[in-house]
């Protein structure tokens, strides 16, 4: 052997040798390469319309999961994780999926048409789990037969309009949905231990239900994730909030017994929000915002001059007493309307002060067929701004919509006294519930 093949295998011998000391020393095996390591971060799946997480193509596969494209420099793959019927999950990034079918897949094959979805933290600091209702179709609500204020095949309308009497769909201690909610959203809050359960029930018949949920969560040192009890959180300078099985003017029938806080984040340099309707309405037209009927300003007799639907403010949103108020109202927390020029929103302005004056505090109860602040029942949509931090809108709807006998006639002055009427074939109505954006000003 020539002295260089020597050297050459003296070397070899030289490196294990302290390879065995090293693991010897550590009580760990050390490869002679080394092993890629990266994060478990979210990823862009192939498919556009969803996002993964960042696994070995191994890992994926051990968690029944399916690889659409590549991440981590090629490294890993971005793994899309679906959860089904019955199934329990700690992964972050995953999916709560179900094609459109008439008989949609349930936990199992009882009499007991429910799945549901057991979404686990997967750290003891995870303080709040979002589901983007990405796609979201299940049977709606009761919904009047006609714009008389009556409801199809009940014996107490009253009692019935707005509510999921069939399909229902609740997580956590979220509300219960039904309906049309593509596009909206829900975060509940976590204590890092317990799983959180998302339940759909079916109600049977020929719907045809479908949706895809994407389940997100978050660690309470991300913002991201909004403040504890709010069930939506908005993070633009602008945005656009709905009610839950918003679908169009006077077509949508917002859902009863819904109580819950909207949140926005407040921008840097930002002192003032403002809402307004996505859409304004008039009493010739209908709006985007129709909660409750504002019947408390209404003192004219229904059918006589004076009557019709108005907005309401404050004390006028609550229920009196009687067996016909219904106390549904969002809360803008101390609402103004913007003067001339918006100089009450402007820095500098009554509204946009560190020390705000007494002409500058409003309501905090907003209801009727118009959003509008005044206190004599305003017959048109406007802007209602407010500097009370943090930003919030809350949504207090009740189970109950004032509404007429059956066979009444849509006629004029019958929509002071039920929500679902109107004068017109194209006045707002008290049970539509609001498509409301939103505008941050700065200080």
């Amino acid at each position: 052997m020539g002295p260089l093949k020597q050297l050459a295998l003296l070397a070899i011998v030289a490196t294990f040798a302290t390879l065995a000391y090293a693991q010897k020393r550590d009580g760990k095996s050390i490869g002679i390469f080394n092993v890629v390591k990266f994060n478990n971060d979210v990823c862009n799946a192939d498919n556009q319309q969803m996002n993964g997480t960042c696994y070995t193509a191994e890992e994926c596969a051990s968690r029944d999961g399916v690889a659409s494209g590549s991440c981590a420099e090629g490294y890993g793959v971005c793994c899309i994780i679906t959860v089904s019927c019955g199934g329990s999950t700690s992964e972050n990034c995953t999916y709560l999926s179900q094609a459109a079918s008439t008989t949609p897949n349930t936990d199992s094959d009882d009499l007991n048409q429910q799945c549901s979805y057991s979404i686990c933290p997967r750290t003891s600091t995870v303080n709040r789990i979002r589901l983007d209702l990405m796609m979201f179709m299940i049977a709606g609500p009761t919904e009047p037969t006609a714009l008389d204020g009556t409801a199809a095949g009940t014996t107490d309308a009253s009692r019935a309009l707005g509510q999921c009497t069939g399909d229902t769909f609740q997580a956590g201690n979220s509300p219960v949905i039904c309906g049309a909610n593509d596009g909206q959203h829900m975060i509940v809050d976590s204590d890092g231990s317990s799983c959180v359960t998302a339940l759909f029930t079916f109600g049977g018949g020929t719907v045809n239900r479908r949706y895809t949920i994407h389940v997100i969560q978050y660690e309470s040192t991300n913002e991201m994730g909004g403040p504890p009890g709010c069930l939506q959180f908005f993070t633009g300078m602008t945005g656009l909030v709905q009610t839950f099985n918003w679908q169009a003017l006077r077509t949508s029938v917002h859902l009863a017994s819904q109580s819950y806080d909207v949140c926005v984040r407040k921008m840097i340099g930002a002192c003032v929000i403002c809402w307004a309707p996505e859409t304004t309405g008039t009493q010739a037209a209908s709006g985007s915002f129709g909660v409750s009927n504002g019947e408390s300003t209404n003192d004219a007799a229904p059918g006589a001059a004076g009557a019709g639907a108005k907005s309401a403010t404050g004390d006028n949103c609550g229920d009196d007493g009687g067996d016909n108020d219904s106390s549904d109202f969002v809360i803008i927390p101390s609402g103004k309307a913007p003067t001339a020029n918006n100089a009450n929103i402007v820095p500098g302005g009554d509204l946009n002060m560190a020390t705000v004056g007494a002409n500058a505090i409003g309501e905090d109860k907003f209801c009727g067929r118009y959003l509008n602040t005044d206190p004599a029942g305003g017959e048109a949509d406007e802007t209602v701004c407010s500097r009370v931090t943090p930003f919030k809108l809350g949504v207090r709807f009740d189970n109950y919509e004032a509404t007429g006998a059956a066979g009444d006639a849509v006629e004029a002055g019958k929509q002071a006294s039920q929500e679902a009427s109107g004068a017109t074939a194209n006045e707002p109505l008290g049970t539509t519930g609001f498509s409301l954006g939103f505008r941050q000003f700065t200080c």
